[in-house]
């Protein structure tokens, strides 16, 4: 007797998951056919251009962005630009998202497609407002499913809402978890090819000066002690790579952390053709941020405006890596004696 009641509850206990996965795997199909392959926004692409305001909740963090002068920044970083690619895909891939399967209706298996409330960490609520404040759209994003269309195509998990209904959705949608990853994060490029000499000062005001007298010559330490031996070529012409292609770790207003008045590493470099960019390097909590300007004359002068412009307001964190190049010192560039 027992044995058939156990047999009897394993079945029921079979029959119910086949019943959970069957409906998250095919949805309702009594929803009607004409909400199937369409758009979840049909008017969405005719107003991009309309746009003026979003938002992303994904668990606590939420991220605003403004446009302002025609490119869109974020808020939560003292109206920081916008990696404007992301942004763009983002909208993009929001006004071409079709809906081509309904999936479960059941909240209990939300978790399950990464649906369920935003405020829990798995899934994010998109919201888009137009000049006039107007909500254009509000949509929130689950889990991805590249796999479940075929082909290639990019596919994802949505539900509006309100509402219980989730899909399967053709489309892809790019989302950076942290507020970080939708920055424009690139602070500055000075390729080291066009360096010409770099004056690294330690915030005990100790200074090296790295110069050359042409583009692809060898860098050597100026007024160098007789008799020094330095490192190899590479190491010598290291730090003159620390502005190439430098992007930040985090970023916040100047007016927000100012440079302290004491304890700062400085360095200058200047290029072939004119172009002086002054760093002044400090430590704050577990990071080391820098403060940039820029000077030169002529077409120089130009981008040194532009940088300026683009620079003056901001304090970056940057990687470690950079920082160390930034504080050389003299020491560090001196080859260690033999047996030592």
């Amino acid at each position: 007797m027992q044995k058939r009641s156990f047999l009897l509850l394993a079945a029921a206990t079979i029959v119910m998951v086949a019943a959970s996965v069957y409906a998250l795997a095919i949805g309702d199909r009594a929803v009607s056919p004409a909400a199937v392959n369409q758009r979840a926004f049909p008017d969405l692409a005719a107003h991009l251009g309309d746009l003026a305001w979003m938002r992303l909740t994904h668990g606590a963090t939420t991220t605003d962005f403004n446009l302002i002068a025609g490119r869109w920044v974020v808020v939560e970083k003292g109206n920081y630009p916008a990696a404007a690619d992301k942004v763009r895909r983002l909208l993009l891939g929001l006004a071409d998202l079709t809906l081509v399967e309904p999936k479960t209706e059941r909240p209990a298996l939300f978790a399950r497609l990464g649906l369920d409330d935003p405020s829990h960490g798995n899934s994010t609520l998109v919201a888009l407002q137009d000049r006039t404040g107007k909500t254009v759209a509000r949509l929130i994003i689950g889990k991805t499913a590249e796999d479940r269309l075929g082909g290639g195509t990019g596919a994802v998990y949505v539900r509006r809402p309100g509402e219980n209904r989730t899909w399967l959705a053709r489309g892809s949608l790019d989302l950076p978890a942290s507020i970080d990853g939708w920055l424009d994060r690139r602070i500055v490029d000075i390729a080291d090819s066009r360096v010409a000499s770099v004056t690294l000062t330690g915030g005990d005001g100790a200074a090296v000066v790295l110069q050359r007298a042409a583009a692809g010559g060898k860098f050597a330490v100026a007024d160098a002690p007789a008799d020094t031996k330095f490192k190899d070529d590479a190491a010598l012409a290291a730090p003159s790579g620390a502005l190439a292609d430098l992007d930040l770790d985090d970023v916040k207003p100047s007016a927000e952390l100012p440079v302290p008045p004491s304890g700062v590493a400085t360095a200058s470099f200047t290029t072939f053709d004119g172009l002086t960019i002054n760093v002044r390097l400090f430590a704050h909590g577990k990071a080391d941020w820098i403060a940039l300007s820029a000077s030169g004359s002529g077409a120089a002068g130009v981008y040194a405006a532009a940088l300026n412009a683009k620079l003056a307001r901001w304090i970056y964190a940057i990687p470690a890596d950079r920082a160390k190049l930034l504080r050389t010192r003299l020491a560090d560039l001196v080859a260690p004696q033999k047996g030592s």
